[in-house]
């Protein structure tokens, strides 16, 4: 495959958008690596943005009915990955999530993401009733990678498995009524949810009430985002130049807190600019839906618009002291190869449909 030939047919209002947004987390990055004395992270984060695009351009050239009948296959495989964790995965912050191979690491469950949607992409068309055995195959293909990834813990990723099936059961045609009696039982199980969570699950949530009552512990993180983004003011103190990540006020701030980086660095107008190329990133993906002839493609088309909105505004609330602290990456900003691969190989399925569609 040539080069120029990978390029044709794709989408050029998605890939401007993306590049825009992904320089805004390369420099957040690049500030942050600098602030933590590894510039190794800059580094990595460069290649795997390569990497990315690179992914990208590979499997738009691809049809996208080749995905749908490898999904059971490709959902096995992350499975396999997924249980690996739990018996040699590395354990970074009391959390055993992660595979390393040599210098990297790989997330599992960030893979497994893409490859629920992918399945159910396929499974769902067929479905007629809710006593199909397809129906019963759907359920288990979400409940084993939510009862691994509940003990690694991480409720973060559990809850995103969900959110884009929810939104796919709608645009295949469920009734609301019935999307809103199964949330209705699943607000009814919440006590017991809570008393299932760790300590320190529970007291993440109580940080959000009132972060001042365990400031150095608890609500720490989401004390120092909201100074960091509140200082930024309307342009900014520069990159390279935030006080909060410079001075390690900040934790984590190249992954989940990448956006109180942006926010304290680049201003209220940076900002908002970046908030602007999200929405009309995610916008431009939702405009696939009026094109899209089969099911397979419309349902993949929302399931991964769901996805990546509930990511971003999950992150973004957060940064802003709005929503617990949880491990959600903010797509194509924060480190991480595996956010940054999965979510790079979504976008060349989207491409692919596209092409297919022109």
């Amino acid at each position: 495959m040539r080069f120029p030939e990978a390029l044709k047919g794709l989408d050029w209002s998605l890939v401007g958008l993306l590049l825009v947004i992904q320089v805004f987390g390369v420099l957040g990055v690049y500030s942050a690596s600098l602030g933590e004395g590894s510039p190794i992270f800059f580094k990595k984060h460069i290649l795997y943005l390569l990497v990315g695009w690179a992914a990208i351009f590979i499997i738009a050239r691809e049809k996208f009915r080749n995905f749908l009948d490898l999904s059971l296959y490709l959902y096995l495989f992350v499975l396999f990955l997924l249980l690996m964790v739990l018996v040699v995965g590395k354990e970074v912050y009391g959390a055993r999530r992660w595979l390393g191979i040599g210098p990297f690491g790989i997330q599992p469950s960030e893979f497994m993401k893409l490859s629920l949607i992918l399945f159910a992409s396929y499974l769902l068309p067929h479905i007629k009733t809710l006593w199909d055995r397809r129906a019963f195959l759907l359920a288990i293909a979400f409940a084993m990678p939510t009862v691994i990834t509940l003990k690694q813990p991480d409720l973060g990723t559990t809850v995103t498995y969900f959110i884009p099936l929810g939104a796919m059961v709608l645009a295949r045609g469920v009734r609301l009524k019935h999307v809103l009696a199964l949330g209705g039982l699943a607000i009814a199980f919440l006590p017991l949810a809570w008393w299932s969570m760790k300590d320190y699950q529970r007291e993440r949530i109580l940080a959000l009430l009132d972060p001042y009552r365990d400031y150095f512990g608890s609500g720490y993180q989401l004390i120092q985002s909201v100074i960091a983004v509140g200082s930024g003011g309307l342009t900014g103190k520069g990159v390279a130049k935030g006080t909060q990540s410079q001075l390690l006020f900040l934790p984590e701030a190249h992954t989940d807190f990448i956006f109180s980086v942006i926010g304290e660095e680049l201003g209220f107008f940076g900002a908002t600019v970046f908030l602007a190329m999200v929405f009309l990133f995610l916008l431009r993906i939702l405009t696939y839906v009026r094109f899209v002839r089969d099911t397979p493609e419309t349902l993949f088309v929302v399931g991964s618009f769901s996805l990546l909105t509930f990511q971003y505004v999950t992150n973004l609330l957060m940064a802003l002291g709005m929503f617990p602290v949880v491990g959600m990456p903010l797509p194509f900003v924060s480190f991480g190869g595996s956010s940054t691969l999965t979510f790079s190989l979504m976008v060349g399925m989207l491409m692919s449909i596209y092409r297919e569609v022109r």
